[in-house]
């Protein structure tokens, strides 16, 4: 099969696809003029189907879709199938996102790489574009959950000021970087959380919807909510002057923390979001417990112990929050992560009881080396396990990485292939920082 340049090229594809296959499929005819300068309209002479198995039949009838099976017999989660068969381009997707990557995969071969618009990377210009018969190509994740944590973002923002037309990051930018991560085959986004919150503008959730992309939060932030942006305003629009983010204040001051996270489930129910349980203070600080630090009938140890109870009394009431907003089934089925970060990890490794069907994510040193990995009980863990890695961190003057990654990428391949080998294998989050300067690492 050979395109060339300025051929008539037909796209088929069925209405009933998802809005995110057919913001791919609008770049589809995009990138096809940009390298070919083909034109793309009905009844052209070379046609292209592409469609999720089950919405267009002559697709699922020519394509050898079963390539797309697990062993069991069931369709492999975003698996996509590019094949060529008697004379045309058939793609094809177990399900939104696996199309999605067969439509940017064929993009990247056409000559647009992931990165045309972040990194300027020219597109290749082509006369023609020959595709060998009978050629097939299969692929499908090995991890589950695959994506970026946007983290001191304060450059980004600047970078956005001038070239995107926003006062600060927001739906224009994001639409580019939900395009990035998808060509990039990922799926999954912990939002910037410096400059604004991501659910300032409900359209942003809207637009990731639209796109394809699950939205989670950082190990700071608890049930989607970005506390350095919404803890202090939501206070003063509700008058809560006296309230404390910190749940061992019992009565009104943890039913109104209650309040916080149980308005942001309500948010977000209808959307494909994680939520992060557990909790640490404002902005990346220590989980606070005034009424247990300043008990003087404890001991150290047995302040240890109450926070550990604590903290278990916090994911209990945060997955009663779920059962009540999305009703029982889904709210049990609903992803999260539990992210032992710093004395949160100290808290868990001393014994906090943490449901099996939560995803544990580890978390590197901040330097670029893995604390530890899952021992054998936790590998056996229904929810899986996680990672957390920096490519970019922000700390005191003269251990601060930020514009410039000084973990050498060799190191960081090492440390990931040890995550894998560990069992780490179901959600893996890089913090890219300010994203603009990390395209490498990403």
């Amino acid at each position: 099969m050979v395109i060339r340049e300025y051929s008539k090229v037909e796209l088929v594809f069925s209405s009933s696809e998802s809005e995110a296959v057919k913001i791919a499929l609008v770049n589809l005819r995009r990138d096809l003029i940009r390298t070919l300068d083909c034109s793309v309209t009905a009844g052209g002479i070379i046609r292209i189907l592409v469609g999720t198995v089950g919405n267009l039949p002559e697709l699922d009838k020519k394509a050898d879709i079963s390539k797309l099976q697990a062993e069991d017999g069931t369709y492999r989660k975003e698996a996509f199938l590019i094949q060529e068969k008697d004379g045309e381009l058939l793609i094809a997707g177990t399900d939104r996102r696996g199309t999605i990557y067969g439509i940017y995969d064929f993009c990247e071969w056409l000559g647009v790489s992931p990165w045309y618009f972040f990194a300027d990377v020219p597109v290749r210009r082509r006369s023609e574009a020959v595709i060998e018969s009978g050629y097939c190509k299969v692929d499908y994740p090995s991890v589950e959950y695959r994506g970026i944590f946007i983290n001191d973002e304060e450059e980004l923002e600047h970078w956005v000021w001038r070239y995107m037309g926003e006062t600060t990051i927001g739906v224009k930018t994001y639409e580019k970087i939900f395009e990035l991560l998808l060509r990039l085959k990922g799926n999954y986004i912990w939002p910037a959380m410096h400059v604004n919150c991501f659910n300032e503008n409900t359209e942003n959730a809207k637009l990731a919807d639209r796109m394809g992309i699950i939205v989670g939060t950082s190990h700071c932030d608890m049930l989607l909510r970005s506390n350095q942006n919404e803890w202090k305003p939501r206070l003063q629009k509700k008058g809560y002057n006296d309230t404390l983010y910190d749940y061992s204040i019992e009565g009104e001051n943890r039913e109104r923390i209650h309040e916080y996270w149980t308005e942001s489930v309500e948010n977000n129910k209808d959307y494909d979001v994680c939520y992060t349980v557990g909790m640490r203070g404002i902005h990346d600080s220590g989980f606070v417990t005034k009424n247990i630090d300043e008990n003087a009938e404890l001991n150290a140890q047995q302040k240890k112990k109450k926070k550990i109870e604590l903290l278990g009394q916090v994911i209990s009431d945060q997955r009663q929050i779920l059962m009540d907003v999305l009703g029982e089934k889904r709210g049990r089925q609903a992803l999260q992560t539990f992210i032992p970060y710093k004395e949160v990890l100290d808290l868990y490794d001393s014994g906090l009881d943490l449901p099996e069907d939560i995803t544990l994510i580890w978390v590197d040193d901040n330097f670029g080396y893995m604390r530890r990995y899952p021992n054998q009980k936790e590998r056996t863990r229904s929810g899986g396990n996680g990672l957390y890695y920096h490519a970019s961190y922000w700390a005191h003057p003269g251990m601060s990485y930020l514009f410039f990654n000084s973990i050498p990428l060799a190191q960081t391949g090492n440390e990931l292939k040890k995550c894998w080998e560990s069992g780490i294998r179901k959600m893996w989050v890089l913090n890219v920082g300010a994203l603009k300067p990390l395209e490498m690492d990403i």
